[in-house]
């Protein structure tokens, strides 16, 4: 497990690394990843393409989720509570963002129109370029999915290594 999710997390920095070269300029953060297509395989042939941003979510929570599983027996001997306790207020945080990005990204395309995947959120003063909302969901939403499942799994670990003599 551990090997396969290492090799998912650095295929999804390949990915990252690919467009980041690829597509050099971008009008919002983001944007490269989402507006570019990655061709899938023979078993997706129904489905012709994915967003790049789409594909390294999957591959980041997947390559996460196996790691945490084959570190199961290595985590057990560590103290966790502390870490759960971070875990637990990323989610909140994290889910709070994501229920906002929704709300934003929708009003802010109801109000401009053109293309969903292109719509930036222009709420807040930027320093460099203002975020896609497409990108933005997806990242918080990797965030909350692996700050829930990270807490639950570490609650999981706690509770068996107090079971456990």
């Amino acid at each position: 497990m551990l090997l396969l999710g290492t090799i998912l997390l650095a295929l999804a920095c390949l990915i990252v690394a690919y467009y980041a070269i690829a597509v050099p300029v971008e009008n919002s953060f983001g944007e490269r990843y989402v507006t570019s297509e990655l061709p899938l395989i023979f078993p997706f042939y129904p489905i012709a393409t994915f967003k790049p941003i789409t594909v390294i979510t999957y591959f980041v929570f997947a390559g996460v989720v196996l790691v945490l599983e084959g570190s199961r027996n290595w985590l057990r001997k560590v103290e966790v509570r502390g870490v759960r306790l971070v875990l637990v207020f990323v989610a909140f945080g994290s889910g709070y963002e994501l229920i906002w990005n929704f709300f934003a990204w929708f009003s802010s395309w109801e109000r401009s129109g053109g293309a969903l995947d292109l719509t930036v959120n222009n709420t807040h003063a930027h320093i460099f370029l203002p975020a896609n909302f497409n990108f933005a969901t997806k990242i918080i939403f990797l965030v909350f999915a692996l700050s829930l499942y990270g807490s639950l799994f570490l609650q999981n670990i706690e509770q068996k290594r107090i079971l456990s003599p």
